[in-house]
């Protein structure tokens, strides 16, 4: 299934590139670099280190493929992911593959096994409703976690977000936890003006705080 993901990923990728050179109107790529004091995804610090993360996107309609990374100024944690993402009026589909060079148990990025390999594999979904955001995402191939809580398989951690206005609201089980049961990992606020962003972050079952501030280049 893996494997088959990966062949997917590239013939969407050259479908999006032909298109690309068959139109002559503004530019469909996109370009974007982030600074941010520490890297906080979904309740857990990556690197406890400064991180800078750039990314890029082709969009065509309704479609968007991208590549982002966020590489730890201290080296370890680093991530670097592609991602399709396919819009309905105010929701997105998106599958990512979450790739972390070196990390255990693969690190190269050519072993595609789903047990030991370097590609963990998540499917969400995305989108607001009367104010309300909401995200719920559920991983398919997760080798980083296979034998994890006594198990000979991958937990297949989901997640889910609401947020409202500046404040957020995260759950999530398998590997977001300490024992793999659903619980609260991320209860956050967030302001921004035009230069930075700046997130007040608690994780309640790893007991840790943090307060995050980004600079967008």
């Amino acid at each position: 299934m893996n494997k088959t993901f990966k062949i997917a990923l590239v013939l969407i990728t050259i479908t999006g590139l032909t298109t690309l050179f068959a139109q002559e109107d503004e530019s469909p790529w996109g370009v974007s670099c982030d600074i941010y004091n520490r890297y906080i995804w979904r309740g857990t610090d990556f690197g406890n280190n400064p991180s800078i993360q750039p990314g890029i996107t082709y969009t065509a309609g309704s479609l968007t493929l991208g590549a982002w990374s966020a590489w730890q100024f201290g080296g370890e944690g680093s991530e670097n992911d592609l991602y399709a993402s396919y819009s309905i009026g105010d929701y997105s589909i998106t599958i990512t593959d979450y790739y972390f060079p070196g990390a255990s148990p693969g690190g190269d990025f050519n072993e595609t096994a789903s047990d030991t390999g370097a590609h963990n594999i998540e499917l969400s979904l995305g989108g607001s409703f009367n104010g309300i955001g909401l995200i719920a995402g559920m991983f398919v191939v997760e080798p980083g976690f296979y034998g994890a809580f006594e198990t000979d398989k991958a937990p297949m951690s989901k997640y889910i977000n609401i947020s409202y206005g500046p404040f957020m609201l995260g759950f999530g089980n398998g590997g977001y936890t300490s024992d793999g049961e659903f619980a609260p990992i991320e209860v956050g606020v967030s302001a921004s003006n035009e230069k930075y962003s700046c997130s007040w972050i608690l994780n309640p079952d790893g007991g840790l705080a943090f307060l995050v501030v980004g600079l967008s280049l």
